[in-house]
């Protein structure tokens, strides 16, 4: 229907209003099934007057149009309807952590969306969908007074997972719709990665009545990390309100390999996360001697805009010890290098993918991980613009772990040890198996922090505390008691890697356990650095540097090391004398707000020095209590108050990592506040089967603006990064 057919009441005289009034019928009750918040646009447009003029309209019109607009609005399940009526404040709003804890905000658990039983389709393993219409909206027309009009199909399934399957890669650049105002300082350039390929068909020769045939068979990686990587590339022009789009999958040639050999057998540790490689043990002994293309390597876990010292514009990183170069622009991949290639010293066979920048310095500072016979070295080294070749930080003898992350302050390194250790003494890692085969979580053993003297290259202190698993780093800043305070993100163990598996994010009704393990904020103190120094260096013979766990020292007579006075609490469970670690200090810790959250970021502007406040991906009230849901919400909270300060949530909406972009400082005598800027995400829309970037603004979590990508995009657990322009 056009909008000429539509009717004006401002071009109505009042009798041709009244008669109106009495054609259109009274509202109806909103429907019990939920309405996706994206349809409030169109909805509105369509029951509001066109005005140019002011004009006084009909009361009873008005009333109409009121209510037309309220059921329009309505996104809410039944539970939050309820609040909504008793104009309670939103419990997710500023609950502190024990109130969250201690009162369930809504106790009634919603009943599960209903998983269609999904058919494969051949060609790339992704469900086949059957849509259905469910909402529809109403028009006034001038010559039928009213007429249902079906805005958009909605899709029955309104699962997340629909965000674990292939995607369909092109080389186009598209110019999405934005709606909304991008801030006018917003100018530059966003990058994500994330899966683009977890399902690759091959052709494979079976007999059938004593005849070869072909049939056709899938390799499917096992894990959410694993997945081969897209990236996608967002240029946002704030002054001309516009963003245009690319992607790319990098490892092209890598699924040829994978077809052509029926599986994935890397010839490098890390390489997996928790996959099945689909080869014989025959297939580890034939290493390749040729140097791999740029496309052949998976560098997935993160990307950034900038390394210093490093000529390029763009690279990404896996657990490996592999930096893919790839071109800013089309995001082909150009070079593929290792750490050890900059520098000999750099030497190892994984590394960190997750890097720190130090602004004040210009350095970037890694490290790698270094398998001896007996022992394992952790080589922390940083590279700047003056000193491309980098230089060697330190080097630590410590037990065989997987580490996924760290902290910096000015003066020191904060590394953290969680005990999920190397198995059978790293013959397994060795092999190249995945990670999470090769290592396995020991609830005998405490977390350890190593804390590094950046100027010195020397191990000061080390402390101890409860076992805990640890996939991301918060901050870490020094206070002026010779302390380090660090936060992290905690869970109890290795539970939540063995989670996000590809069946059960993809069957979230076979989850084990049913749904994910709950996370912890903590900040831990390190406190009295100086004073530990001599406890260190008296007992650091002591800690276990075997790469096997049976290498423990039991029956260790050493010094039993109090507490640091603080007002933190203690918590770790094993204090006994006869431990080999009983003789360092505990660094002990306090929850700071409420479980359940992941990816954090905080303003970078503040890294390394106290801040307060921390976004992240957390979970809406329905889901929170909805077994195999995964993070559907985003969530600014205060670290000193320990309250959720603001959240946004969609229905049926799932974001990857808020990234946060600063707004820049115009001056000398510009202040810009902690919160003052953008939180950036890509988020799947599973109601319509497509996905949008959002930008909202950091203080309230506001949507400032919208832009439909037109293809569903999925879900991401890796870590992005912007590049502003000067505008």
């Amino acid at each position: 229907m056009s909008d000429l057919n539509k009717v004006s009441l401002i071009d109505t005289s009042e009798e041709e209003q009244a008669s109106l009034v009495q054609a259109i019928p009274a509202p109806k009750a909103p429907a019990q099934k939920e309405h996706d918040t994206n349809l409030l646009d169109d909805v509105v447009e369509d029951v509001q007057p066109h005005t140019t003029t002011s004009t006084t309209i009909e009361p009873e019109i008005k009333q109409h149009q009121d209510e037309a607009i309220t059921m329009a609005t309505t996104t809410t399940t039944a539970k939050e309807e309820d609040w909504e009526d008793d104009k309670k404040e939103h419990p997710l709003a500023s609950l502190s952590l024990e109130e969250y804890e201690n009162n369930d905000p809504w106790a009634a658990q919603p009943e599960d969306n209903a998983l269609l039983q999904a058919d494969v389709d051949e060609d790339n393993a992704e469900a086949a969908l059957v849509q259905q219409p469910v909402a529809t909206t109403t028009v006034f027309d001038a010559d039928n007074r009213q007429e249902p009009v079906a805005e958009e199909q909605l899709d029955e399934d309104t699962s997340a997972t629909k965000g674990f399957q292939n995607f369909h890669d092109s080389d186009k650049i598209d110019d999405l719709n934005v709606k909304g105002q991008l801030p006018e300082w917003l100018v530059g350039e966003h990058f994500t990665i994330g899966p683009s390929t977890f399902d690759i068909k091959y052709t494979r020769k079976i007999e059938i009545d004593g005849e070869l045939q072909n049939a056709s068979a899938f390799y499917t990686f096992g894990h959410w990390f694993d997945a081969l990587p897209l990236v996608n590339r967002f240029d946002l022009n704030g002054s001309r309100n516009s963003v245009t789009y690319r992607h790319r999958s990098t490892s092209r040639r890598l699924v040829e390999k994978i077809r052509e050999h029926h599986g994935y057998a890397p010839q490098h540790p890390n390489a997996l996360y928790m996959s099945n490689t689909n080869q014989t043990v025959l297939s580890k002994f034939l290493g390749s001697s040729k140097v791999n293309k740029p496309d052949a390597e998976p560098c997935a876990a993160r990307i950034l805009a900038n390394i210093p010292g490093l000529e390029g514009r763009l690279f990404a990183q896996n657990y490996a010890n592999h930096v893919q170069e790839l071109d800013p622009f089309d995001l082909k991949p150009t070079r593929l290098l290792q750490w050890n290639e900059i520098n000999p010293k750099f030497k190892g066979t994984s590394s960190c993918p997750n890097g720190k920048y130090d602004a004040r310095t210009g350095e970037y500072i890694n490290f790698s991980m270094e398998v001896g016979y007996q022992s394992v070295k952790y080589n922390f080294f940083s590279i700047s613009d003056k000193n491309p070749k980098g230089s060697l930080l330190a080097s630590v003898t410590a037990p065989m772990a997987y580490v996924n992350n760290f902290s910096i302050t000015p003066k020191y390194i904060i590394f953290v040890i969680c005990p999920i250790l190397a198995n059978a003494g790293g013959v397994k890692y060795n092999w190249n198996e995945s990670i999470m085969d090769s290592f396995s979580f020991r609830p005998s053993e405490p977390t350890l922090f190593y804390v590094i003297s950046r100027e010195k290259g020397d191990v000061v202190a080390t402390y101890r505390s409860d076992p805990c698993f640890v996939f991301n780093h918060i901050n870490a800043f020094e206070d002026d008691r010779d302390g380090v305070y660090l936060d992290m993100i905690c869970y109890p163990d290795d539970t939540i890697a063995r989670q996000l598996t590809t069946e059960y994010l993809r069957n979230p009704s076979t989850m084990q356990p049913s749904r994910l393990v709950a996370s912890e904020v903590r900040r831990y103190l390190l406190a009295n650095i100086e004073e530990e120094k001599i406890t260190y260096m008296a007992n650091n013979s002591l800690i276990p540097s075997k790469t096997s766990v049976t290498t423990r020292i039991f029956g260790l007579f050493g010094k039993k090391q109090t507490p640091a006075s603080s007002d933190l609490e203690y918590n770790n469970q094993d204090q006994d004398t006869n431990k080999w670690y009983s003789w360092m200090p505990i660094a002990s810790y306090d929850k700071r707000v409420q479980p359940s959250i992941e990816l954090p970021q905080i303003n970078p502007k503040f890294s390394m020095y106290k801040h307060t406040i921390m976004y992240g991906l957390g979970f809406s009230a329905a889901s929170s209590l909805k077994d195999g849901a995964i993070w559907d919400s985003i969530v600014k909270t205060n670290m000193d108050t320990k309250q959720i300060e603001a959240s946004w949530h969609q229905d049926f909406c799932y974001p990857s990592e808020a990234v946060f972009v600063p707004r820049p400082s115009i001056g000398p005598e510009d202040e810009v506040g902690e919160d003052e800027g953008v939180l950036i995400s890509v988020v799947m829309n599973s109601a319509k089967s497509t996905s949008f970037l959002l930008v909202l603004d950091a203080g309230s979590l506001n949507v400032l603006a919208t832009a439909d990508l037109e293809r569903l995009v999925p879900l991401s657990f890796a870590h992005g990064s912007y590049r502003l322009r000067e505008n």
